[in-house]
């Protein structure tokens, strides 16, 4: 159940919708859970659309099963327009959800997700060790060289790892061997890869030199000694020795002692050697976990470059252990992970044939296809992704004049997909505006069956104005909507007005219809007169189809304004429905009669139990009242001839015949144009639908058409 406290849109809506306390619930029907809201042209079944797809300046409240919405993004999805929609928008499976392919689908967003959260997982990780670009110099320690690709493409800024699919990122991850890690010093790794980020690092130098013949340099040491020297010279600008405390000293010649000094050294160095001692001396003793500084001056002033072997060995196993241990952490993001079980899931489905399910298939085959006598498939392509064909054409996406099909068959194929793409929605609610106007009966019928059986297990609203459509979804199953007639006018009553299931069954079945003129109306009548007054019109019709001439003939006398003859009603209702129960054994009239009569104030029917029966035949007396006015004054006035001029049209005509007259023709117009004067009978002669008038028209519009022909009557 949906109880709206708001619906509002400018001035579109009436003050009732705002705040909204009557008439402001929709239920669904028990078994097929489907409401129908009917309103005629002009009641705001289209702004209410607008409304609940939340266009601008549209403000909506409601409450559905305990929940309070003011947004109805995640309640309803609503179908409209089907008929001006030019591409039908949409992947594959948001229309086709078969067991296999709506697994597939599941499948495939989470192997998407999934590969998405490795990715950020094994990019943190990668970061974390230092490598945080494509040209990071720390990849070349990353033996396994499809990894080290891999890891590359990850840390690169711009593809981020996305150049890998997930079944090549869980390829390369789960062929990492883990390797146990033994107990390592932690300042060493950290200072490996810091100087192993710098294109000018410590450790690049050291291996230049590692192979090479060392020469001897006995006085290395005093390059560090006199750089401290300088240094603390420099630094501390006394006459005093800061160490021994001796008094004036010779800073200025000491200084200039050192630095000459210690070019002397350097000066004897080869370049090589002069550049790695350099790089040594100026490394803080805490930062050199390996004792770089200390072994290669022992190196270089003996001449034996054993140490820097033995050195380089050490570093080597860093380098290992920082292959062994980047590798480690991308192997575990993938170990006790389910996504290589669902990769080859998901691998075996998309080989395999794609599993519709029954209703589905049937849908596609049987309703769409064959309806439009055009092959649809459901096919995939080189990338192994479903794909739906219209013969053998892609069309989703497709503009419609692109397709080989007629205006009918696009608004058909439009509406369906529109309902395919709705049985798979998330939202609990499709709503469905107009959704046969522009269709033949063999697509209305297919519609309705989508309506009730596709859509079984969604709750379903749907607005119209076409009682085609209520009698087809009856005809799917029965009584699998609940009705109510939608109204937006002024002084009315207005909102969703709940039809009882009685009217509701009557309104779209003749058998219904006439078993209650036969039986059940008899205790609600509230004015037997103005009831068989009322009647005239629909038992004229009735007459017709049954094929009683004789009862037809009679009550032709009192369908023109121009007869004169009394007619027994009550009679002729006994004749057509068999009983009369509490109405008169006899009930004579005539047009003055009828002309005399009013229901203005007057319930004809009990309205409690016959509310919207009562309003129609209100409305048929009016119909009636306003049709032998018109016939009667025109024939009057201007002396037509009933025997060549028979029925009000002709009648018209003749009154206005000039075609050169501008006010003939604006009041040839104004009469023929009225719906109460031409069109409603048509009901009655044709399909008997006795509810059209009052459905069609509210009684606000009624009334001002009654007030203009009334008085154009009387200017007369």
């Amino acid at each position: 159940m949906l109880t709206f406290s708001k619906i509002a849109n400018g001035d579109i809506f009436t003050r009732d919708f705002n705040p909204f306390l009557r008439n402001n619930v929709i239920e669904f029907s028990r078994g097929a859970r489907i409401a129908v809201l009917y309103g005629p042209n002009g009641t705001g079944k289209t702004s209410l659309i607008k409304a609940l797809s939340e266009n601008n300046g549209s403000e909506i409240e409601f409450d559905y099963e305990g929940q309070t919405y003011t947004s109805c993004a995640d309640v309803f999805h609503i179908i409209n327009d089907q008929n001006d929609r030019n591409i039908i928008k949409g992947e594959t499976a948001d229309f086709l959800l078969g067991d296999n392919i709506r697994k597939e689908v599941e499948l495939q967003k989470y192997i998407a997700d999934e590969r998405e959260k490795l990715i950020d997982a094994a990019r943190a990780g990668l970061k974390a060790h230092k490598i945080t670009a494509a040209s990071s110099l720390l990849l070349t320690l990353i033996v396994n060289p499809d990894i080290a690709a891999l890891i590359k493409d990850l840390a690169n800024s711009r593809s981020k790892g996305q150049r890998y699919t997930a079944e090549e990122l869980v390829t390369h991850l789960d062929a990492i061997a883990v390797v146990e890690i033994p107990d390592y010093d932690e300042p060493r790794l950290q200072f490996l890869q810091e100087d192993m980020l710098n294109k000018d690092g410590l450790i690049s130098k050291i291996e230049t030199i590692a192979t090479a013949q060392l020469k001897s340099y006995p006085r290395v040491r005093e390059i560090e000694e006199n750089t401290e020297a300088i240094d603390i010279l420099k630094r501390f600008c006394k006459d005093d020795c800061i160490v021994c405390d001796a008094e004036n000293i010779d800073r200025e010649g000491l200084l200039e002692s050192k630095i000459a000094n210690r070019k002397t050294v350097v000066d004897e160095l080869s370049e090589e050697v002069r550049s790695l001692i350099k790089k040594a001396i100026d490394i803080v003793p805490s930062e050199d976990p390996f004792g770089m500084k200390s072994r290669l001056v022992e190196a270089i002033s003996q001449g034996n470059n054993a140490e820097i072997l033995k050195l380089l060995e050490e570093i080597g196993a860093y380098k290992a252990l920082y292959n062994h241990v980047v590798l480690n952490e991308l192997a575990v993001l993938i170990k006790g992970s389910d996504l290589p079980d669902k990769i080859k899931e998901y691998q075996v489905l998309v080989e395999s044939k794609p599993d519709i399910s029954d209703e589905d298939y049937l849908y596609i085959r049987e309703i769409i296809s064959s309806g439009m006598d055009k092959k649809l498939t459901v096919e995939r392509d080189s990338e192994k992704n479903l794909k739906i064909l219209l013969s053998d054409q892609v069309f989703l996406g497709e503009s419609r004049e692109d397709l080989p099909l007629s205006a009918g068959e696009q608004n058909f194929l439009s509406l369906t997909f529109e309902l395919l793409k709705a049985k798979n929605s998330p939202c609990p609610i499709v709503i469905i505006d107009d959704p046969i106007s522009s269709f033949d009966s063999i697509y209305k019928n297919k519609v309705a069956y989508a309506i009730v059986r596709i859509l079984q297990h969604k709750k379903r609203i749907v607005l119209t104005h076409n009682t085609d459509l209520l009698r087809l979804l009856e005809g799917q199953f029965s009584y699998c909507y609940k009705l109510f007639l939608l109204n937006n006018t002024d002084g009315e009553s207005n909102g969703f007005i709940a039809l009882n299931r009685n009217e509701q069954g009557m309104l779209i079945s003749l058998e219904r219809l006439l078993l209650t003129f036969r039986d059940t109306i008899f205790p609600h009548i509230v004015r037997a007169d103005l009831f068989l007054i009322s009647m005239i019109p629909f038992m004229r019709g009735y007459a017709n189809i049954i094929g009683d001439r004789n009862t037809y003939d009679c009550l032709t006398q009192l369908m023109h304004g121009y007869m004169t003859e009394k007619v027994d009603i009550a009679h002729v209702y006994k004749t057509l429905f068999g009983k009369w129960s509490i109405l008169p054994e006899t009930y004579e009239v005539c047009v003055a009669d009828i002309l005399n009569s009013t229901v203005d104030g007057d319930s004809i029917l009990d309205t409690e139990h016959y509310p919207l029966l009562n309003k129609t035949l209100r409305h048929s007396f009016t119909y009636l009242y306003l049709r032998l006015l018109v016939e009667k004054a025109l024939i009057e006035k201007f002396g037509i001839d009933t025997t060549a001029n028979r029925e009000l049209g002709a009648i018209i005509a003749a009154a206005f015949p000039d075609e050169e007259d501008a006010t003939q023709i604006r009041n040839r117009i104004r009469l023929t144009s009225k719906k109460t004067l031409i069109n409603e009978f048509n009901h009655f002669e044709g399909n008997l639908s006795i509810f059209q008038p009052a459905i069609d028209i509210t009684d606000q519009a009624l009334g001002r058409e009654r007030t203009e022909i009334v008085t154009f009557v009387s200017n007369l």
